[in-house]
């Protein structure tokens, strides 16, 4: 089994959280929500270069990384089907400036109110993350 180390990030713009979705019924986590972010390449750039880079490719803003929240595993079949050990990074950011425009593999982004996070169909390691961060009960 392969493991991926992922970084991703909570992207704050007052109230509003940014969120992708992927094509439907493509893993890993398919037909919900995701943080912004994506994979790092360890032995080419710090995880910090790695996640400024992943948000501009998926996307086009820039943010100011504010904080590490902490990380999370989960095991889950990629894009291929093939189960994946995943390790997620996760950061705080704060939008800066930018249209919000889908790219890479992203066909659709939207901001959503921190109160509306029980609404949307996020994925297991977004919903323990929210509610350790008290956005969820």
């Amino acid at each position: 089994m392969k493991s991926r180390v992922i970084v991703s990030a909570v992207i704050e713009k007052g109230d509003l959280l940014l969120f992708g979705k992927k094509k439907a019924n493509v893993g890993p986590y398919p037909n919900s929500v995701h943080l912004i972010g994506g994979g790092a390449n360890l032995d080419d750039e710090l995880l910090e270069d790695a996640l400024i880079r992943e948000i501009n490719e998926e996307a086009n803003i820039k943010v100011e990384l504010v904080e590490r929240l902490g990380f999370d595993e989960d095991y889950e079949p990629d894009k291929r089907k093939e189960l994946t050990h995943y390790v997620f990074l996760v950061y705080r950011a704060k939008y800066i400036s930018g249209e919000i425009k889908p790219k890479d593999d992203v066909v659709e982004l939207n901001w959503y109110h921190k109160k509306d996070l029980n609404t949307i169909p996020l994925n297991k390691p977004s919903i323990r993350l929210f509610k350790k961060m008290g956005y969820l009960k």
